[in-house]
């Protein structure tokens, strides 16, 4: 008999966090042993939801002490407010702001989890807490492209990742379409199929991230759909970044931003990108993060012992 692993969501809309979890729901559900069931506190029926999509059901009830194990991800743990003795927690941590003592999610350090880090910069940020409750375990987030992607038949011009810099991102735009650019700006939400598909048409992709992130896939993304990828270190993207040969990695400034744009004039350096680019985002499979954690999963009841 399959044992059940509980998850929690609350769903308002489409982001990258949702998208990672979305991805454990399916390597559980492609283990043998365990059985994942999604509860939502918010959006079941939201458009965007990945669960809706694939036409997953979901608990009615939220009971935890009914699971034989949690999934837990961001402020999830506000919806556990008390352990349950001999129900274990998974807890994905997917950013390095978990270690800021003025963010909320530094509080949940303290409670008791085996904890899945998607990449070495937050494991590390975590542990140089010494708040951390548990085991702490590192694999590095994958990518999920979607099947029904089309590679373009033409390329042309530069995308603006800009969602989480809309400022910045007017500005670069406004800069480049001076400098004769071509320019698509996303600063706004829109489906994941159509972000990537607009990503894809370009050939350059310029990503603006937070300061800091705990991973960032868009980056990734571009370089899987092969394009000359732009994108300043974050901390999180030196899992995969390598300045210079996968990716022109300027500081988050516009003028750094346009002088790397302008270097790609360059056709050699951009073919030098794409290339090395593709080539990086093949190691980040969803195969090889779903074998990592079904090796979690099979040895849970020892990670969870004292």
């Amino acid at each position: 008999m399959r044992r059940r692993v509980l998850f929690h969501r609350n769903f308002l809309g489409y982001t990258g966090g949702h998208g990672k979890v979305f991805d454990y729901y399916q390597h559980a559900l492609a283990h043998a042993g365990w059985q994942p069931v999604v509860w939502f506190r918010h959006g079941a029926e939201h458009r965007d939801n990945p669960w809706r999509q694939h036409a997953v059901p979901g608990e009615t009830l939220w009971r935890p002490d009914a699971a034989d194990a949690l999934f837990l991800a961001g402020r999830d743990w506000q919806s556990y407010p008390e352990d349950i003795p001999g129900v274990p927690v998974i807890n994905l941590v997917q950013h390095v702001r978990h270690a800021d003592p003025h963010s909320p999610a530094h509080a949940f350090l303290g409670r008791r989890a085996v904890r899945i880090c998607v990449s070495h910069a937050v494991a590390d940020a975590i542990r140089s807490t010494g708040r951390v409750n548990g085991p702490v375990e590192v694999i590095e987030a994958a990518l999920r492209m979607p099947a029904s992607l089309l590679p373009p038949s033409r390329r042309h011009g530069v995308f603006i990742g800009a969602l989480k810099q809309q400022a910045l991102g007017r500005e670069l735009a406004r800069r480049l379409i001076a400098a004769g650019h071509a320019v698509d700006l996303c600063d706004n939400f829109v489906a994941r199929d159509d972000y990537l598909r607009r990503m894809g048409s370009a050939d350059i992709a310029v990503l603006l991230p937070n300061v800091t992130e705990g991973f960032y896939l868009p980056a990734l993304e571009a370089m899987a759909l092969g394009c000359a990828t732009v994108v300043p270190d974050c901390i999180g993207n030196r899992a995969y970044l390598q300045p210079e040969r996968n990716a022109l990695t300027p500081l988050l400034h516009v003028d750094s931003l346009v002088a790397a744009v302008e270097r790609l004039r360059e056709a050699s350096l951009a073919a030098a990108l794409r290339h090395a680019g593709r080539e990086t985002a093949d190691r980040f499979s969803l195969e090889s993060e779903r074998a990592a954690f079904h090796r979690i999963l099979d040895r849970l009841h020892l990670l969870w012992q004292p």
